[in-house]
């Protein structure tokens, strides 16, 4: 199967929020989040209400800025390794077989057993070859016979199916 597309910013963007949805970094800013939360808690002298509100006041306002810093810096990196990259605006062609996958020219597949896992939504499949190594394929660059195959042909050779 002959799978060609090409990938625009915006694709990539959505592509990214999916690849980072329930990922690891959210586990740790729930983590250091809880942590920050848990020394305030302790430290905190509840005989003084000025002090309870300026610890927990400062506390919101320091965890609000650090998630909307991070979701901008996010973002804007996202957009800055589009425009970078020589092959993610480019058109890509994907032949897909028992064998694995065989990007542009190359005369090897990657197999099978290289992706460790794969994510999909309604638009797009991440296949990961690594924690940040991954291949995006839109959805909609196959019809729905070849959609079939093709998730067919993952859910037969990736095992783990990342959430």
């Amino acid at each position: 199967m002959k799978i060609k597309y090409k990938l625009t910013q915006e694709q990539y963007l959505e592509a990214i929020a999916l690849h980072q949805k329930m990922g690891f970094r959210k586990l740790m800013m729930a983590v250091y989040i809880m942590v920050a939360f848990m020394i305030v808690v302790i430290t905190t002298d509840y005989s003084q209400t000025r002090e309870i509100v300026r610890n927990f006041g400062t506390l919101f306002f320091a965890v609000s800025f650090y998630l909307l810093l991070t979701k901008m810096l996010g973002t804007y990196q996202s957009k800055k390794l589009y425009e970078r990259s020589e092959t993610l605006s480019k058109d890509t062609i994907l032949r897909v077989s028992a064998k694995g996958i065989r990007v542009g020219n190359n005369e090897k597949p990657i197999p099978w057993d290289t992706f460790r896992k794969y994510k999909e939504d309604e638009n797009y499949v991440i296949l990961y070859t690594g924690i940040a190594n991954f291949k995006i394929i839109p959805k909609s660059a196959m019809n729905v016979h070849e959609l079939k195959e093709f998730i067919a042909l993952i859910e037969e050779h990736i095992q783990m199916r990342a959430v």
